[in-house]
Parts: structure tokens; C-alpha cells; sequence
């Protein structure tokens, strides 16, 4: 009879012992998250998202469009780079003349980021075919972006050249 009270108090230790166990990991792991600094904000540069619209586009009855599917690109950031100053096949561009700046990749939901020095700059997006840019300003500048001192200039690209509208 005293064996198995004996048995049942160490299994009661030991039971005590992973229970005060488990709180305190989970104390320290939440004392860790608390401490955790917050992640930067990107504070000067250009941010956007990339939205895909292929196939048809034409409004009909019943007929409901989509802003475009998010999607994964590399953005390539120029000097500010004038039509003239390229090669292109309507709204795709191949020997650009101007300097790259940079360039990285939107995520799964189209977005990016890019950290910049103030200045203007041309933004293209990476397609099989070459870089890709759809708008332009009235003096012939592709896709133009201007970085100002502490600040963050927003532009969203819609690709559209798989597009019928």
C-alpha cells in the first residue's frame, strides 16, 4: 500500500514539475514577443502593388470585371527614362539607355517596396517579353515616379498587354 502511495506523490511531483515547466516557457516566450522590436517602416522610397488583368475584359450583362489578380514580378527602377531613350514594341521595352537604380519583387499579393534617394524615376515590371510600363506622362517619360525627402510615393501597376478590352 505505501509503494503505490509513493509511486502516485513522485508521478504528482513529476506532473507538477512539467506543468510549472510549460508556464514558464510560455512566459518567457511571450516576455520575448512583447520585447520584440516592431518591424522598420520603409520611410522614403516608392511602394505599390501589381495587378494582372488578362483575357477578356469587355463589360456585358451580367458580366463582372476584376481589378486584377495580385501577382509576383520583379520591379526594375531607372533613372528617369524618356521613350526615346529605349528600344520598345508598344508597351514592352528592351535596351534602356538610362541607369538601373534597383529593383526587387512584389510578394504573392503584388505588393513591393523599394527604399530610394529623392529623384524621378521610370518603374517597369519584368515580363517574358521584356520590361513592361503602360503609362506615360505628356513629355514622353515612362511610367514616371518622383521620390521626395521622407516620403513614400505610392504607384500600382496594372499589367494589361494579355488584355482585350
Amino acid at each position: 500500500m505505501r509503494s503505490q502511495q509513493t509511486l502516485i506523490n513522485q508521478a504528482f511531483k513529476i506532473h507538477r514539475f512539467d506543468m510549472m515547466r510549460t508556464h514558464l516557457l510560455f512566459i518567457f516566450l511571450s516576455m520575448l514577443c512583447i520585447n520584440l522590436k516592431p518591424v522598420q517602416k520603409l520611410k522614403q522610397g516608392i511602394c505599390g502593388t501589381i495587378l494582372l488583368k488578362q483575357g477578356n475584359q469587355m463589360p456585358g450583362p451580367g458580366r463582372v470585371l476584376s481589378s486584377g489578380q495580385p501577382v509576383i514580378r520583379e520591379v526594375w527602377v531607372y533613372q528617369l527614362t524618356n521613350i526615346s531613350e529605349t528600344k520598345t514594341s508598344g508597351t514592352v521595352f528592351t535596351g534602356i539607355k538610362t541607369v538601373l537604380v534597383s529593383k526587387t519583387c512584389s510578394n504573392a499579393k503584388g505588393y513591393f517596396e523599394l527604399a530610394l534617394p529623392v529623384g524621378r524615376y521610370s518603374v517597369f515590371v519584368m515580363e517574358k517579353e521584356g520590361l513592361y510600363a503602360n503609362y506615360f506622362d505628356g513629355k514622353g517619360s515612362i511610367n514616371p515616379v518622383e521620390v521626395l525627402k521622407d516620403s513614400l510615393t505610392k504607384r500600382d501597376i496594372l499589367i494589361t498587354n494579355k488584355a482585350v478590352f
